[in-house]
């Protein structure tokens, strides 16, 4: 079966001496192909965006409500058939995480149709007495969205389709090709079942290197949205030149659990942050810091936690946990996890991956304590099931927290509330959750990096995206005699 692009509302399946095959990551086997597309197909999707942004931007905004409550239901009527090709193509657990990320894809639409019908314009008040000055909130144009593979198609519906398309904008879509066969899927029952005008949506699929840097640099794209790693993203900033970026990038911020902290309860919301959707989360709780007055008790409660996980086939009832993605990155986990024991930690769970599996992608939930500052598992963005430990005594917290230099999120548990208030509005992330996971976050609050660091620009979620996605454009009308005429 092919899964193929989607270009002014046509299918489009390219060459076949160009198909990619589609492998299911839990069991090894081939289940569809893509086709792999050409700076050609790009151009055409860019060219067909062109064509339908017009009449987007001429559209009211109930009418584009309208829109995204109708794609709303077409993804709701089809959740089944979505959540099973995403677990098979993904490695997630299909009841639980799949599901939930359909569902996260229906509540985007749904939040964009209500959002897009309280957007505001205004009137600016001119020293002039005869101007009057109305600043709209208008679409970008064209908006290129390259998108990640741990959440295939609900990090690019909630940052950018829902927002994008409620905006007004007209959309290319250049989805991570291990996950395209359900990006094409997702975009086949949109284009089909809720009536959207053609071109409206794109989706082209290929190597990123060919089609995301073809529709970065495309003339005819007036904006990019990017959510993948920091190399990437910056390079994506460079070749867009002046069009603007949104782009949330890697996360590696701290957990924070400080003397007084609720041992029982961190731990509880560590584990989730840790070990959800394999740890496959740009805010995934990758390194903890934990007092040594706690640090003992939290290590012996996590492993217990990590020892009850049910690691297994995405589409078994009892499965808890699933292979991680592909194996470079189950090579990269094992490996920190080498590195921290060569540096003096610990494994108390988990360490390795299970040999008696289909494939080598089934990681264990680990659990590491004293782990070093120098140690690639706290520097680096990990993106695997793991719960490495850093302890700190007093008076080293500040030096384990800029032992890494990501600023997407962080987390502080502590039953002193004034005072974790308080440093988390001293910390430079652009979230902080307090007695929360890190990856905690509902898709109405603004998500992203803090400016300067290696973890994005912009704000995504809500209304917020649709902020980004949309431009200022004022009108000044000239009134000669103004206030000075009588109006009768």
């Amino acid at each position: 079966m092919i899964y193929p692009m989607y270009i002014g509302g046509r299918r489009v399946d390219g060459a076949s001496d160009r198909l990619r095959a589609v492998v299911n990551p839990a069991t090894g086997e081939t289940i569809g192909s893509i086709p792999m597309g050409t700076p050609e197909h790009v151009d055409q999707a860019v060219r067909a965006a062109n064509e339908a942004a017009p009449l987007l931007a001429r559209m009211t905004v109930f009418e584009r409500a309208d829109l995204c409550a109708r794609i709303a239901a077409a993804i709701e009527n089809n959740r089944e058939r979505l959540a099973k090709l995403l677990s098979m193509e993904h490695g997630k657990p299909y009841y639980t995480e799949a599901f939930g990320e359909i569902g996260a894809c229906i509540s985007s639409f749904r939040d964009a149709a209500e959002q897009i019908r309280w957007m505001r314009s205004e009137i600016v008040p001119t020293r002039d007495p005869n101007k009057r000055a109305f600043v709209y909130r208008r679409p970008r144009g064209v908006y290129g969205v390259i998108s990640p593979w741990n959440f295939p198609i609900g990090n690019p519906s909630v940052y950018y389709l829902a927002p994008g398309l409620a905006a007004g904008n007209a959309i290319v879509w250049v989805p991570a090709p291990s996950t395209a066969a359900i990006a094409s899927e997702y975009v086949r029952i949109i284009v089909e079942e809720a009536d959207l005008p053609a071109g409206a949506l794109n989706l082209v699929i290929g190597a990123g290197a060919v089609v995301g840097d073809a529709l970065v640099g495309h003339p005819g794209t007036h904006a990019i949205g990017f959510t993948g790693s920091m190399g990437t993203g910056n390079a994506i900033a460079r070749r867009a030149g002046a069009k603007p970026c949104l782009l949330e990038l890697g996360g590696n911020g701290p957990t924070i659990v400080l003397p007084d902290a609720d041992v029982e309860a961190a731990a509880l919301a560590i584990h989730g942050g840790c070990f959800s959707n394999a740890g496959q989360i740009c805010t995934s709780t990758e390194r903890i810091l934990a007092h040594e007055s706690v640090a003992d008790a939290l290590a012996e409660a996590l492993a217990a936690s990590a020892g009850r996980i049910k690691l297994g086939d995405p589409m078994d009832e009892a499965t808890t946990m699933g292979p991680v993605h592909n194996e470079a990155l189950a090579r990269k986990v094992i490996e920190q996890i080498e590195d921290a024991k060569a540096k003096g930690a610990r494994v108390l769970a988990g360490g390795g991956i299970l040999s008696d599996r289909p494939t080598s992608q089934y990681v264990q939930a680990s659990v590491i304590d004293r782990v070093s500052l120098d140690a690639f598992i706290n520097s680096e963005e990990t993106f695997g099931p793991v719960a490495p430990i850093i302890r700190f005594k007093d008076g080293e917290l500040e030096q384990a927290i800029e032992s890494s230099p990501y600023r997407l999120s962080a987390a502080i548990f502590s039953r002193d509330i004034e005072k974790a208030l308080l440093m988390a509005e001293q910390m430079r992330f652009g979230i902080v959750n307090i007695n929360e996971s890190s990856h905690y976050w509902e898709t109405v609050i603004p998500a992203g990096g803090a400016s300067g660091s290696p973890s994005g620009y912009g704000r995504s979620g809500g209304k917020y995206s649709i902020e980004e996605m949309s431009e200022l454009r004022t009108i000044v009308l000239n009134l000669p005699g103004g206030n000075s005429r009588e109006i009768r």
